[in-house]
């Protein structure tokens, strides 16, 4: 079976599939107080220059899902392509309406082609991972309906968590939940923040020290390391602090040597949310459950 993939761009993907002819790309858009609108982009170039032109504004910038006709560009492409099917995998419902319009439109589509909508019920490189590891499954002939199977239990058992330097972004964002009834509380603290595909962002733990917080880090990679049996891919994202980030994974490979690490800028679009010096950490299940 041939089957095509479409992601966000909002997620990271290993370089060896970033320019895969089967992966298409809708974006996502970031549009400034004055009306300037940029695309979300994978560019690091692009990305730095982002995070300098944030510390700048006195809003925040919004941030913009992609347009219906954006996802039908793309099936048309896979259509004419002749693919059997499209697997379509983007960030938390949640977090954005880009779910809901991916699902709306491959709807329209289901009689051309088989279409399997996913919620990653998460990010960044979660979002590629269930990419990376429904290509390994379908390359090893597991059946379609067993790797649709497999990505939502990638999905469900995935987290995600965010380290903030300031709140207001994701409490102006609307993104925050529950936690943004102890935004006060919160000032003097290094919150640890938690994706939740109920809420949203919610508070996880509140950290004060720069110590702790690693130790906090430390703490989940163990639990997360013993419960999947060292099944595991680590994701540290950061939002324009990249040796913070490295240390990071430094502390982790002195742990565990043997896990895949991955370090990636948090986008454009993300960054919005989580502004500068922000960390995202994601733990990811990596063995298919037969």
């Amino acid at each position: 079976m041939k089957i095509a993939y479409i992601i966000d761009s909002t997620a990271d993907l290993d370089l060896a599939y970033e320019n895969h002819p089967d992966i298409y790309r809708v974006s996502l858009h970031v549009t400034y107080e004055n009306g300037d609108v940029i695309e979300d982009s994978k560019d690091e170039t692009k990305i730095q220059e982002f995070y300098r032109r944030l510390k700048k504004e006195k809003t925040p910038p919004k941030s913009s899902q992609p347009s219906p006709q954006a996802f039908m560009d793309v099936l048309d492409k896979i259509v004419e392509k002749g693919y059997d099917a499209v697997i379509g995998i983007t960030l938390s419902a949640k977090l954005s309406g880009t779910f809901q319009t991916m699902q709306m439109i491959m709807e329209e589509y289901k009689d051309k082609i088989q279409v399997y909508p996913i919620n990653s019920e998460n990010t960044s490189y979660v979002i590629g991972s269930m990419v990376e590891q429904a290509m390994e499954l379908d390359e090893s002939g597991v059946e379609i309906d067993k790797i649709i199977e497999h990505l939502k239990w990638v999905a469900s058992e995935s987290e995600v968590y965010l380290l903030v330097k300031d709140l207001h972004n994701l409490v102006k964002g609307g993104r925050l939940g529950s936690a943004s009834a102890v935004l006060g509380s919160l000032l003097r603290i290094r919150p640890i923040m938690k994706f939740d595909n109920d809420e949203g962002v919610k508070l996880y733990e509140k950290v004060r020290t720069d110590r702790r917080v690693m130790a906090k880090w430390v703490e989940i990679l163990v639990e997360k390391y013993e419960h999947f049996k060292g099944n595991l891919d680590v994701v540290v994202v950061h939002g324009d602090v990249e040796q913070d980030a490295l240390k990071i994974v430094e502390n982790f490979k002195e742990k565990f040597p043997d896990i895949k690490y991955h370090v990636y800028y948090l986008g454009s679009v993300l960054g919005v949310h989580g502004g500068n010096g922000a960390i995202g950490m994601a733990f990811i299940p990596n063995q298919y459950e037969k």
